[in-house]
């Protein structure tokens, strides 16, 4: 029995795999620099696509970069130029703390407040996780 179960589980991993590798997939920022100003077109796509509140994300790289910044539809506009490789780091900081479940390591994940407190639930494993505040 525990030959078959293990086929059976063998099965269902190689089923289940390739939708949850296509679901996982985070998403690329582009960063254009111009002068005294750093835009990113696609940061609306990359917060819709994250599920997370663009005005959430746009208030974390102000904070984290020290300048502020204008969003205006899906491009995010920052007063002052930073290097891409820094506007990475700080995408990836915001993915590793308001992402990523650190459960499961799924990126379908919902942030939402309750009272003062920021929880992210994870929607893969079910897990919630109270998250530091901006």
């Amino acid at each position: 029995m525990d030959s078959e179960y293990a086929a059976l589980l063998e099965r269902a991993y190689k089923l289940v795999a390739p939708k949850a590798q296509r679901r996982a997939e985070i998403p690329k920022i582009e960063v254009e620099n111009m002068p005294r100003k750093t835009i990113i077109p696609n940061f609306g796509q990359i917060a819709k696509r994250l599920n997370r509140d663009v005005y959430f994300m746009a208030k974390f790289f102000q904070k984290e970069l020290a300048v502020p910044g204008i969003l205006e539809g899906d491009v995010f506009t920052l007063h002052g130029e930073k290097s891409p490789k820094v506007v990475e780091a700080v995408y990836d900081r915001f993915i590793r703390y308001y992402v990523v479940c650190p459960v499961c390591n799924s990126i379908d994940t919902e942030l939402r407040k309750e009272g003062r407190i920021f929880i992210m639930r994870c929607l893969a494993c079910g897990a919630s996780t109270p998250v530091r505040p901006l």
